[in-house]
Formats: C-alpha cells, structure tokens, sequence
C-alpha cells in the first residue's frame, strides 16, 4: 500500500502524509495540514459509471474528487482507486437511514428511468438459467431432507423437517411467479429500465452537511428497479420500519403487476441462495431456519400464500 500511497499523493493535489487501514479495500488518509480523506479500491467500468450519472446531472451521489486528469478513477498499476472527502459515520437513527435510503433509490430511479421491450432472447435465457438454479437448488434441499428423515431425529433435525413446508410452498409459488415472468417476456412487454445501486445499505447512504448522497456505487448497472427494491427489503431486515409499507408505497407507482412479480421472485430466490448446507448440523439447521422462517413471513406479508392457484 506504500507505493499506492506515494502514487495517490503524486496524482492528487493534495499533501498525503499518512494513512490508516478500514477494511481491506479502504484506507483513510491524512494530509500535512491535519485534513482526512478516503480511498478506495475500485472496480471496473466504475470510472465510467460515475461518468454517465455525472453528464446526467444526478445529484444525490457522492462523487470521488477528480485527480490530475480529471478522472473520478485513478489507475496504478493493475489496481484502480478513488480518493473522496472522509465523512464520519452517521448518528442518525437506522430508522430514518433506511427511509432516507429509499427516497435516494427512487430519485435516482426516476431520475435515469427509460422504457423499453424486454427481450425474448437475452430476458427468457437469464429467466431459464435462474429457473435451473432453483430445481437444482430444491433437489439439493430434497435430499437434505431425506437424510435427515432416515437418521434418528434429535435437536437438529425435528425444526428442519417442521420447517421445510415453508420452502415447498415458496417453490409452488416461484413457479407461478416465473411463468408470468416469462409470458411477459414472451410478450415482448414494454418495462421501465434504470440506473440501479444494486447494492442498497444504509452504509452506503452518507449524510453530510444536511444533505444525502449514495455511496458505493461500484455494482451499480443499468436494469430493472425491483431489483433495489429486493435487496434494500433484504438489507434492512434488522431495522424497526415497515418495509412491506414502504414496498408497496413504491411499487404503486406502476400500473403493472410485472415489478411486484420481478420483487418477490427476486426476494425468494435471495433468501433460497442463503442457505448453506455444511457438514455440521448446527450451521446448516441455522441457516435453514432463518431462510424458511423469512420466506414464511415474506409470503405472508405480501398474500402470496394465497395467490397459489392463480
């Protein structure tokens, strides 16, 4: 990290004289003059993502400074960083960070919002290939399953196999979701596209001098907002706020049914990923329980319990 530091120095107008590791992709860095600010090692392409939301006029992000050559991304050697101001965590409440999140997701959506057909070839194979993960993903629960109800049952094996309800059920309504899915795919249907974070958390959320910004927008990409909309639902799992209300707040901006479909098969299938099946009982029954339980709840939550034979 040295000589990244001596290169930031060198591309930057700024004196660094020290630094200090965050994680192991972020670094403060202090100037002679006692200032701070942080770098952090990017992505590809994201010099160009923060390039296309800057010519757009997008104001609620939190733009690195330019070094040099007038670049938010410097290049040293096979690495890439940017450096910005450093910002102290927040104080506020994750309450209202997780409402605040959600009203910058959705100005920047509407802010980069653009319609078009879905398509019949890129659109169906993404849909086919997720489809085959979740039939491979049930067959290895399956046979979980089965294991567990040929050996003797105990404190690990009683709750997964109580539970395992919840995830057929999520399976049954998967399939309808997907086939609607499809047949609007089929259809060619004409859906709103935008520049999504793709990585909603409050932690990515920076409040400075009575204004908001969105950080962190490394995964961001162009496509369809119920994506946001799955992952900040997920995210904020551990926050004290409505998040079915703010969900359905969102979402009745459309007048098509095809977001909320795009949301909960998104929802259900982030929490099927999360499960792990390991070697030792008590993680794989964790783990287990804590995605059959938020499925259950997801389901219920959002009726679609009850939509099963639509």
């Amino acid at each position: 990290m040295i000589r990244v530091f001596r290169g930031l120095r060198d591309l930057y107008d700024l004196s660094f004289a020290s630094y200090k590791p965050l994680t192991s992709k972020t670094y403060r860095l202090k100037t002679k003059e006692g200032l701070y600010y942080f770098t952090k090692k990017s992505e590809l392409f994201a010099k160009e993502k923060y390039n296309f939301l800057y010519h757009q006029g997008i104001k609620n992000i939190f733009y690195p400074l330019r070094n040099r050559l007038g670049e938010f991304v410097s290049d040293y050697g096979k690495q890439k960083y940017f450096v910005s101001e450093y910002v102290g965590a927040s104080t506020v409440l994750k309450e209202l960070q997780a409402r605040a999140l959600l009203e910058e997701l959705t100005d920047l959506h509407e802010r980069t919002f653009f319609k078009r057909q879905l398509s019949a070839d890129f659109s169906r194979r993404k849909m086919e290939l997720l489809f085959e993960y979740l039939q491979y993903k049930f067959n290895v629960l399956e046979a979980y399953v089965r294991t567990l109800e040929t050996r003797e049952f105990d404190e690990f094996s009683i709750p997964v196999l109580k539970n395992y309800r919840h995830l057929l059920e999520a399976k049954k309504i998967m399939g309808h979701i997907h086939r609607r899915l499809v047949s609007d795919i089929k259809e060619k249907k004409s859906v709103y596209f935008a520049f999504v974070h793709n990585n909603p958390r409050i932690s990515h959320l920076l409040l400075r001098s009575g204004k908001r910004f969105l950080t962190s927008i490394e995964r961001a990409k162009v496509g369809i907002t119920s994506l946001d909309l799955a992952k900040f639902y997920i995210n904020s799992e551990d926050i004290n706020i409505d998040r079915v209300g703010l969900v359905e707040g969102y979402l009745q901006r459309f007048d098509d049914d095809f977001y909320r479909n795009y949301f909960c098969f998104l929802v259900l299938l982030y929490y099927l990923q999360g499960i792990i099946l390991y070697d030792k009982d008590y993680v794989s029954c964790q783990s287990f329980l804590y995605a059959s339980s938020s499925i259950r709840d997801f389901l219920s939550a959002f009726s679609l319990n009850k939509d099963k034979t639509e």
